[in-house]
């Protein structure tokens, strides 16, 4: 739709839930989750809600798809190891690779403007956290350290 909540289209017009929906960054696709295939995986569609792809293909779940900012890698969130992990792929969905690996949740990926971290939030520490590491799952960071929950980071643009 526009910023001004005219012209709604549905792009996806399937009976399951698509939900999260990630911009490519030249806006040509959409990545996003959805459960028609009877658990969540992730799948990518022109910005027109044509051709729908399916990338992942597993078991467990796969979420919270998160471009990189020159649209070469898309970061997501799995289940597919007990637990849930971050991942990147692709943008068709080869070469998905475990960034995190840790026996708490790590979910929400989010890329920073430059491409060259990913913040994402954390159970490891007890209690949700945000982290922070380079593109290559290297050099996990702690970046906040708080009682109560912090979750679902984001990047500002320049930041």
């Amino acid at each position: 739709m526009n910023a001004d909540a005219s012209n709604q289209t549905n792009l996806t017009n399937d009976t399951a839930w698509d939900t999260e929906p990630s911009w490519s960054p030249d806006g040509t696709k959409i990545a996003f989750k959805t459960y028609r295939d009877g658990n969540a995986e992730i799948y990518v569609m022109d910005a027109d809600g044509s051709n729908q792809t399916r990338l992942t293909n597993d078991t467990a779940g796969d979420s919270d798809p998160s471009w990189s900012p020159d649209g070469t890698k898309v970061a997501f969130n799995s289940e597919r190891d007990g637990n849930w992990e971050i991942y990147v792929m692709d943008p068709d969905g080869a070469n998905q690779t475990r960034l995190t690996d840790d026996s708490a949740d790590d979910s929400y990926p989010s890329w920073s403007p430059d491409g060259t971290q990913i913040v994402f939030h954390s159970h490891r520490d007890g209690n949700d956290e945000i982290y922070v590491m380079e593109a290559d799952g290297s050099n996990q960071t702690r970046l906040t350290d708080d009682p109560s929950s912090d979750a679902s980071p984001s990047w500002g643009p320049g930041s």
